[in-house]
């Protein structure tokens, strides 16, 4: 089974330069948990997902080790929420890509899903978005494919 047989093409996107506040809006509204962050030409550039947001709330490793009382001050916590409000997608997106093509395999993405922990894969065509694979696409064609169970 390819990619192309169970992706998604109806995409919801995140314009590059979208503030945080749009971005968490937009992943609310349209009840998706990530998805691509796309140039002016459509070229992907990155992914977010409600767990990079939730990462741009809080300090980073590097802070915890540097300076381990900000994880203990929720005061300056509650300040930094406030202020990422208006922070960029590209500053909080996930640039490291993992993609697939409409012809690579659905076992392949769930296997690199496995190795890389990532929910959502992107599907390209050279560098155009033209799809989205998650988790449970490749979970259920699995169970469809290999064990003749299907969704009711």
């Amino acid at each position: 089974m390819l990619v192309k047989e169970i992706m998604k093409t109806s995409i919801v996107s995140i314009s590059k330069g979208t503030p945080f506040f749009e971005v968490a809006k937009t992943l609310l509204e349209k009840r998706v948990s990530g998805a691509p962050v796309v140039d002016e030409h459509n070229k992907l550039i990155g992914v977010v997902s409600e767990k990079d947001l939730f990462k741009a709330i809080y300090p980073t490793y590097n802070d915890f080790y540097t300076s381990p009382e900000l994880y203990t001050d929720f005061t300056r916590m509650e300040q930094g929420a406030i202020e990422v409000k208006n922070k960029k997608v590209e500053e909080c997106m996930s640039a490291r890509l993992i993609t697939a093509t409409p012809e690579t395999p659905v076992l392949k993405v769930g296997a690199l899903m496995v190795a890389t922990g990532i929910h959502r894969v992107p599907v390209v065509d050279g560098e155009k978005l033209v799809g989205m694979i998650s988790r449970g696409d490749v979970y259920r064609s699995i169970l469809r494919e290999h064990f003749d169970l299907w969704e009711v």
